[in-house]
């Protein structure tokens, strides 16, 4: 049965456990077959078979304490009246609290702290009574432990003890600084979503439409379709995507692809959405909806990556699983035990209520997810699409790369570098450039890469061309052609042969001048070879190095020959043992094989279709976006703008990430290791230290906090 994928905003998580909850309710329903939520991200991918009654979807939700929404409707983009509402609740509880406080602490007035309390606990308390009645396994639950534990009490204390000390000040807290961190941790996360949501902001609402009488008129950029003609003024951000009809200028990319140039536009370039106009008017052709932009393809590949889990958050996960539960033992344990000792129930009951609150496993929770949401949004700004954050993990373990060579590390456009005569002549360099026109001049209809390579290199010394009078290609070996009375051949040593041509080339010709031949002959004598290069990127040997010295084997595979493989290997610092040549596209795969046979962990770049077969066996693949859509949709890491230096970024970026993510993790279980002791009594007999709820709440909301404010350095 066909099936169909939405995107959602989710509203009502307080910790991971929610959405795992979410996860493992959902799928429950007959007609959901797949369900991934990111508690970090607020965002969650369901799968649902066609015929779904998505109204039983929104109402489990509902029941179970959440809200979803679309996020192709406009509502989802309203974040800024979420977090103003977040952020007057957790203001009200805060002054609700300190009154409480004030008439616990200065003026004594048990009434009026029951009165305030109770007016907290029924302007904000549903979630966490929702969560206790429902038996979540949440951090809800045990905040609505502790502060509905404490109000009680202090209710009982009231009623029976009127004289004596109530805690209404505790449970106060407990709530108020709950909401608060709720509203920092809701703060940080939109400030760590600022980089995708800087995209968003590069689309523009309003267009000048070139109508039938070439007037503009103001029009939507919803209500534009394609094919229709737009002009855009020096200063304004190309709404959509298109090709440029009249006009000259350049245009500013880097906020899609991080390349801070320029880049000229002319007649028939490519315009994006959300790129800026630096000069000059230009009118442009709509190719693209609003939906299919390059810049929206970015946007949602980000947005569904940061759903994909690293391998290290489900061991976190799991943790928080039956992490709820313990700490429920250890809280009734040490109440037990407070009060066995002690025979005190106030005292047992704060050092419970003060487990309860301080354990919340909120900081857990957005260890991992926080750290790699950070990182795939920050990549995506600098010309990286990383899919996942199993992706960001598998690339800290790569120990091996393997290069492909054309339009990876080289330019992928072939350069006539030599000219190399095989006759002498008393002016050499103008003999040569003579030689340059006439074999330009015989090779101008032809469409092969080294043909073009010849007659650009005439077109940049200015030469004019003639017009053959033949003109012959023979696939695979080169062209013939007659040009002012004389035969020309063009192409390779097999032509030569096929033509009887009789010629004969020292055996260090192709030692001391590497690359790809052309040879001429006029009429049966060989005159000269044409060695043809594809230059080497600038960045390419910087990017090797870098690799290096992360400690990771660079490895170049290519099908060139020996000497072309040597020469670009020598120059990039790749030392001899590490190249292979003459490779084919499935003996490629074969050799990512042989490597992992051997325990290396290998990441395989390429741009071409004959590398897709060794990307879909590599460890990890990444594909220069310039290059074919198979080898891109075969990839995990997509290189923006085909920048090689990105390459070393993503893994100092994975290494860094990883780094930061352990680092959350320590932190987060030191956190709960020494603060559920402390909060438990434990130290109390010995140093008369211990934590009140209220002290325990504010140290649960800054725990998470804390965890949030680290991730932010996988950006440095």
């Amino acid at each position: 049965m066909s099936s169909n994928k939405s995107t959602y905003k989710i509203e009502g998580m307080t910790c991971v456990a929610c959405s795992g909850i979410i996860e493992t309710e959902t799928l429950k329903l007959k007609g959901i077959k797949s369900a991934v939520v990111n508690f970090a991200t607020e965002k969650a991918e369901f799968e649902f078979e066609k015929d779904f009654d998505l109204d039983l979807f929104y109402s489990l939700l509902n029941k179970l304490g959440y809200r979803a929404i679309d996020t192709k409707s406009r509502e989802v983009h309203s974040t800024n009246q979420f977090f103003n509402r977040d952020f007057y609740k957790a203001l009200i509880a805060i002054i609700l609290a300190s009154l409480t406080m004030f008439f616990a602490m200065v003026v004594h007035n048990n009434l009026y702290q029951a009165l305030l309390t109770t007016i907290l606990i029924i302007a904000f308390g549903k979630p966490y009574l929702f969560a206790i009645l429902k038996l979540h396994s949440n951090m809800n639950t045990l905040i609505g432990l502790g502060a509905f534990s404490s109000y009680l009490y202090s209710l009982y204390l009231l009623v029976f003890f009127p004289h004596a000390h109530p805690y209404f000040e505790g449970g106060a807290f407990i709530i108020a600084f709950s909401l608060l961190g709720h509203y920092l941790d809701g703060l940080a996360k939109t400030k760590a979503r600022s980089n995708l949501s800087s995209l968003f902001k590069m689309q523009i609402k309003f267009a000048s439409r070139i109508n039938n009488e070439n007037k503009e008129i103001n029009t939507p950029v919803v209500d534009l379709i394609l094919g229709d003609v737009i002009r855009i003024k020096p200063g304004e951000k190309f709404p959509l995507d298109g090709i440029v009809v009249n006009g000259e200028s350049h245009a500013d990319e880097s906020m899609l692809t991080g390349e801070s140039q320029v880049v000229s536009k002319a007649l028939d370039s490519k315009v994006f959405a959300g790129s800026l106009n630096c000069e000059g008017s230009v009118n442009i052709q709509i190719t693209s909806s609003m939906h299919t932009t390059e810049l929206s393809q970015v946007v949602s590949f980000v947005e569904k990556a940061q759903l994909k889990k690293a391998p290290i958050q489900k061991y976190a996960d799991r943790i928080v699983k039956y992490f709820v539960p313990v700490i429920l033992v250890i809280a009734i344990l040490t109440f037990i035990i407070w009060y066995l000792i002690t025979k005190d129930l106030s005292m047992a009951m704060i050092h419970m209520v003060s487990v309860l609150v301080i354990a919340c496993p909120c900081a857990l929770g957005l260890a991992v997810p926080m750290a790699i949401m950070l990182s795939t949004s920050d990549a995506a700004k600098n010309g990286l699409l990383i899919s996942g954050g199993d992706v960001v993990e598998a690339g800290s373990h790569i120990d091996t790369m393997v290069f492909d060579k054309t339009g990876t590390l080289t330019e992928g456009r072939p350069e006539l570098t030599e000219i190399v005569l095989f006759e002498k002549s008393l002016s050499e360099q103008d003999y040569k450039i003579e030689l340059l026109k006439i074999a330009a001049s015989s090779l101008q209809f032809s469409t092969h890469p080294l043909s073009q390579s010849i007659t650009n290199a005439a077109v940049k010394n200015n030469l004019s061309l003639l017009d053959p009078d033949k003109f012959k290609s023979l696939t695979g070996l080169g062209i013939k052609a007659t040009l002012n009375n004389q035969d020309i051949v063009l192409g390779n040593a097999d032509l030569l042969t096929a033509e009887n041509i009789t010629y004969h080339i020292e055996p260090n010709f192709y030692t001391s001048h590497v690359g790809s031949y052309v040879f001429l002959a006029i009429d049966k004598k060989l005159i000269a070879a044409f060695v043809i290069t594809d230059p080497i990127k600038k960045e390419a040997q910087k990017v090797v190095k870098s690799l290096q010295d992360l400690n990771i084997n660079v490895w170049m595979v290519t099908g060139d020959h020996a000497g072309i493989a040597h020469k670009v290997g020598a120059e990039l610092g790749i030392k001899p043992e590490f190249i292979r040549s003459g490779v084919k596209p499935v003996e490629k795969a074969d050799f990512i094989l042989e490597l992992q046979s051997k325990k290396f962990k290998v990441a395989m770049i390429g741009d071409g279709i004959n590398d897709a077969p060794a990307l879909a066996k590599a460890d990890l693949s990444l594909a220069m976006s310039t290059g074919s859509d198979v080898a891109i949709e075969t990839a995990q890491v997509s290189v923006l703008d085909g920048k090689i230096e990105s390459v070393a970024d993503f893994f100092v970026r994975s290494k860094r990430s990883m780094k930061i993510i352990k680092e959350n993790l320590i932190l987060s279980s030191v956190y709960n290791l020494l603060c559920i002791p402390l909060a438990a009594g434990v130290f109390y007999p010995f140093f008369k230290v211990s934590l009140t709820p209220t002290w325990a709440s504010f140290a649960m909301a800054m725990s998470s906090f804390s965890v949030i404010i680290n991730s932010y350095r996988v950006k440095k």
